[in-house]
C-alpha cells in the first residue's frame, strides 16, 4: 500500500529536544560509576617529630647497601637482588627484633633502592630503616 504524501506538510522528524538531557545524564552516570586506581606511594610509618634515639644491639641490625654501580651488599657481602627475600625470611625467623637498614649510595640509581625495599617488604620485615650513605 503506498503512502500518500501531502505536498504542503514537512516530512516527519524525530525530536532532538531531549538529546542534551540524555547526554548530560550519561555523563553523570559515567562519572559517578568510574573507579580510578589510586597511587599509594611507599607505605611506611614514619616517626613523629619528638622521636628519640634508641640504642640497638648490632646483632639486631642487618644492613642492605645499594652501591653506585648497582650492586647490592648485605653487611658488606655482595648478594643478588632476588636472593634478598629468602635470606631475610630466614633471618627474621631467627631474630624477631631484626631491623633492616637500607643504605643507598648517593650516586646509586633510585630504582635500585626501590627494588631492595620491594624485596624487604615482600619478606614482611616489620622494622625498616632507610638512609643515604655518604659518598
Amino acid at each position: 500500500m503506498a503512502k500518500l504524501k501531502h505536498p504542503n506538510l514537512p516530512p516527519p522528524e524525530i525530536s532532538q529536544a531531549s538529546t542534551a538531557d540524555i547526554a548530560f545524564l550519561l555523563l553523570i552516570f559515567f562519572i559517578s560509576t568510574t573507579v580510578f586506581e589510586t597511587e599509594f606511594g611507599i607505605p611506611l610509618l614514619l616517626p613523629g617529630l619528638g622521636g628519640q634515639s634508641v640504642k640497638v644491639k648490632r646483632k639486631n641490625v642487618l644492613t642492605l647497601r645499594a652501591a653506585a654501580d648497582g650492586s647490592v651488599y648485605v653487611d658488606d657481602a655482595p648478594v643478588g637482588l632476588r636472593t634478598i627475600r629468602g635470606m631475610l625470611e630466614t633471618e627474621l625467623e631467627g631474630n624477631e627484633n631484626l631491623i633492616i637498614s637500607i643504605e643507598t649510595d648517593s650516586d646509586a640509581a633510585y630504582e635500585r633502592m626501590i627494588d631492595i625495599l620491594d624485596e624487604v617488604k615482600a619478606a614482611k620485615a616489620p622494622r625498616i630503616s632507610i638512609k643515604r650513605s655518604r659518598g
